[in-house]
């Protein structure tokens, strides 16, 4: 089983995570976890989409398609809440202050 290691860094005053997984020969680095999830999305997106299609083809029930839809629409709603909370950042001014 890969190991899964989350690396911090500072970039302006903000702390973002690096996730690396590492296997026995080769290691995956991925810059920044909020891209990672973007681009998961995404990916869900169209494949819900590619499904609730090919349902809508075929013989099937239309509702089944239809809940495919639904989920592609739910995860076209997630991405720009994902960007959202990427661009968020709290500080915590007492923290500050006492450095």
């Amino acid at each position: 089983m890969p190991k899964i290691k989350r690396k911090s860094h500072e970039v302006e005053s903000v702390l973002e995570e690096d996730i690396e997984i590492q296997g026995k020969r080769f290691r995956l680095y991925f810059q920044n976890r909020y891209s990672i999830l973007s681009l998961t999305v995404d990916l869900l997106t169209g494949f819900f989409y590619i499904i609730g299609s090919v349902a809508s083809l075929t013989p099937i029930p239309d509702r089944i398609g239809m809940y495919f839809y639904l989920t592609g629409a739910i995860f076209l709603t997630i991405r720009p809440i994902l960007r959202i909370i990427k661009n968020i950042f709290v500080y915590d001014d007492w923290k500050e202050d006492s450095k």
